[in-house]
């Protein structure tokens, strides 16, 4: 699925919403500084263990279910092990696969620092009306 079609689905989305204003953004505007990976300073791939550092170029898949408004980044691939699409869409989720180099975000809470998410680009896309049920 293209940007256009990503965009095109949105505006789907903000015609059919009826209870008042909404922000609508795209996955990428919403994903831009997602926090990843257990560790402060690093990431593992899910396919090969790799660890992934700052500067590094990745993969992430990332979901929101439809009755959520948080998104979930529950795995990142180094270039070697990415995949090329998203193999099994799941009904009532928006799924996402972004290309991404990692930075690194200050946390002001906790007064820490995290790895990220920036310059994304989406690689494959699944609306909440494409795939099987859960």
């Amino acid at each position: 699925m293209s940007i256009n079609d990503v965009h095109r689905h949105l505006a789907e989305m903000n015609e059919t919403l009826e209870n008042g204003p909404a922000v609508i953004a795209t996955p990428i505007q919403v994903l831009q500084g997602h926090p990843v990976g257990p560790d402060l300073h690093t990431a593992l791939c899910s396919g090969c263990g790799t660890p992934l550092h700052e500067t590094d170029v990745v993969f992430a898949y990332a979901y929101r279910c439809a009755d959520s408004v948080q998104w979930d980044v529950p795995r990142v691939f180094c270039h070697g092990c990415a995949p090329n699409r998203i193999r099994s869409p799941t009904l009532g989720t928006t799924e996402v696969l972004a290309g991404s180099r990692l930075g690194m975000i200050t946390l002001p809470t906790s007064r820490s620092h995290r790895l990220c998410l920036t310059e994304l680009e989406i690689r494959a896309f699944s609306s909440p009306t494409e795939g099987c049920p859960p």
